[in-house]
């Protein structure tokens, strides 16, 4: 007979403005660890000892999985895998945690000539990327032993399939129990605040950037076609509304597209005059979260057919095409 999963949060530290992070010990037919927090010693020591009072060394888990690259997820993945774990992430996954010095160059460079078309001042840029390689060293690099397909039963835990859930990531994935209506959700959706559908560099070398934010709606719309009655997230306690959640943060999305549309129907502005316009207080903070919810909205207007763009001298200017719906 097999063993029903247990699900234990585990609560870790993290030096980001996102606060702590949740990780889940996962115990059935097979022991497994759902991420990992940042790569600090506050941050390992909590997590080992939260595995002890379970029962649990690193010894002692059959599997490591991380549902996205992301530090705060992915932190100490390596750490997991040389202690004799087989580690599992996405194949989207695996440019962004290996380290490959030629994406990281690719992704440097990315940024600058996204951020310079945005018209963000070169300053700005610079101190951007200057946080980028500082944010990096917050996880270790490695490779997965295992990249699973989406649909695929997450073996040692009866009922549980992956899932691919990109947006906020393009490497994110999920842990989806349908009969028991249980999502183990990272960071796809959050409670408290909205998930970002954060700007990441495509393919190397490849010209065209995600668009996150619409490949973030398609996955909120599929996730309403799933049963969900408890979510277990990244951050924050887990909750039962998802549904309800999900339609609000649909809703949230074409309320700030409006509010963009509204600021260009007297003037074309470029992403980082939006960027002061919408969020003063914080923008220069905070210009990587910023840029990205600002360029996400107006590819939403953009898809349809609501803005437009001019580029002058390499920066792209956006203006309203139409009546504000």
């Amino acid at each position: 007979m097999t063993k029903p999963s247990t699900i234990i949060p585990i609560t870790l530290p993290t030096p980001f403005d996102v606060g702590p992070v949740n990780c889940v010990l996962l115990k059935g037919d097979a022991v497994t660890l759902i991420d990992s927090g940042a790569k600090t010693e506050e941050s390992r020591e909590v997590l080992l000892s939260s595995l002890k009072e379970n029962g649990v060394t690193l010894a002692d888990l059959d599997q490591y999985i991380c549902t996205h690259y992301h530090p705060d997820h992915a932190g100490l993945s390596k750490e997991i895998q040389q202690a004799g774990v087989q580690t599992l992430m996405l194949q989207e996954a695996v440019p962004y945690v290996s380290g490959n010095s030629e994406f990281i160059e690719w992704g440097e460079s990315f940024y600058t000539e996204l951020y310079r078309s945005f018209g963000v001042p070169d300053a700005l840029g610079r101190l951007e990327l200057l946080k980028l390689r500082k944010y990096r060293t917050f996880s270790a690099p490695f490779v997965p032993d295992i990249t699973p397909m989406p649909g695929d039963a997450v073996l040692g835990h009866e009922g549980f399939t992956f899932l691919k859930t990109p947006g906020h990531a393009p490497d994110h994935l999920s842990l989806y129990n349908e009969e028991q209506g249980i999502m183990i959700g990272g960071d796809v959706l959050l409670p408290h605040i909205s998930s970002n559908a954060l700007l990441e560099p495509p393919a190397l070398n490849d010209a065209e950037r995600p668009r996150t934010l619409l490949q973030y709606r398609d996955t909120l719309h599929y996730l309403l076609t799933l049963n969900l009655g408890l979510v277990y997230p990244g951050h924050g306690e887990p909750f039962s509304n998802a549904h309800d959640l999900i339609r609000k943060r649909l809703q949230d999305h074409l309320e700030r597209a409006k509010a963009i549309e509204h600021l260009l129907s007297d003037e074309p502005l470029t992403v980082f005059e939006l960027c002061a316009r919408l969020f003063p207080k914080v923008y220069e903070k905070q210009l990587g979260l910023v840029v990205s919810e600002v360029a996400g909205h107006l590819d939403l207007l953009h898809s349809e057919s609501r803005v437009s763009h001019d580029k002058e001298n390499h920066v792209f200017y956006f203006r309203r095409t139409g009546a504000i719906r």
